[in-house]
């Protein structure tokens, strides 16, 4: 996701469909209305707990559910989880189109910089939330337990500033189609653009190529990487060759543009088809569904909560459910 401005949030109540936890109830919920701000504050990373709350049962748990990839799936990883400015996770199930689509998990046990930049599912059960400074540089990457939103630590990804990426996009591709292993990818927006690649081993960022510009990053199970690319005359979403940073396929997105004063946006596939959670008016994301075919559907009109965060992991379904 790319925040160009760190704005107040108006924060929500939450509907009793959302099961929300006590740690997350006064925060980011989508569904109702009140004030607040976001932004995350100055701080630290830590190990923390988050709140109760859980997931949505979409074709079964971990890595037997729908057509998840590989044994090596952690309960819940079929599912998009997405994160609130404010530093709250939810998770969301796509085939919903109203708010209740939403469920707390908690307040994020992790805290760093400004707040809260970017987010990846791992196929281990664990979110990658990048944090990012006032200035916009990297201020970690940090492994939050999907589960109960609470902190496991810094995560091994070497970025900031001798990196090279600083600020950045970034979603998780298998390797290869129906594959058990699978790697990072970010894209930076700062200087030129670029797609990067993680070693899971070192944690060193490879450079692969330039990007034709900053981009949210989503990847799936059929080893396929694609971006959100934002733009003031509309924005596309595009496939990205892995190897080479090279645009394989583009699909216009017009009526998604940054013409707003403050710009949130976060980028999910699921089951087939791509979800944009996108703001610029700072008061609250607009949920849009991306088909393949170049059919774009306002799938949720608004829910009052400032999402700047979006991760799927590999083991979630790359075909419309049955």
């Amino acid at each position: 996701m790319r925040r160009l401005a760190l704005l107040p949030l108006a924060l929500l109540f939450c509907a009793s469909a959302l099961g929300c936890s006590a740690a997350g109830a006064d925060d980011d919920a989508p569904g109702g209305s009140g004030s607040g701000s976001g932004g995350g504050g100055n701080g630290s990373g830590g190990t923390g707990s988050g709140g109760t709350g859980g997931g949505i049962d979409i074709g079964g748990n971990g890595g037997t559910g729908g057509d998840a990839h590989g044994s090596n799936c952690a309960n819940g990883t079929e599912l998009v989880y997405v994160l609130g400015a404010s530093n709250v996770l939810w998770s969301f199930d796509p085939r919903v189109n109203t708010p209740q689509a939403f469920k707390a998990i908690g307040q994020v046990g992790c805290s760093a910089g400004a707040g809260p930049n970017s987010m990846a599912i791992g196929r281990d059960g664990y979110a990658y939330v990048a944090y990012m400074t006032a200035l916009e540089d990297c201020a970690g990457v940090y492994k939050v337990n999907i589960a109960d939103a609470s902190c496991a630590g810094p995560a091994n990804v070497k970025c900031g500033q001798g990196s090279g990426f600083k600020k950045f996009g970034m979603g998780y591709a298998t390797d290869v189609v129906g594959g058990s292993t699978d790697k990072l990818y970010l894209a930076t927006s700062t200087g030129a653009p670029k797609l990067g690649r993680v070693d899971p081993t070192t944690g060193g960022i490879t450079t692969v190529g330039a990007l034709p510009g900053g981009a949210e990053f989503t990847g799936n199970g059929n080893a396929e990487l694609w971006g959100f690319f934002p733009a003031a005359g509309g924005s596309t979403v595009r496939q990205i060759d892995k190897d080479t940073a090279q645009v394989l396929t583009s699909i216009p997105v017009p009526q998604l543009n940054t013409n707003g004063a403050s710009l949130a946006y976060a980028f999910a596939f699921w089951g087939g088809s791509f979800y944009v959670f996108f703001d610029t008016s700072g008061s609250g994301s607009t949920v849009w569904k991306v088909d393949h075919d170049g059919t774009v559907t306002k799938w949720i009109p608004k829910v009052e909560a400032r999402i700047v965060g979006a991760g799927v992991s590999t083991c979630a379904p790359v075909e419309p459910p049955t």
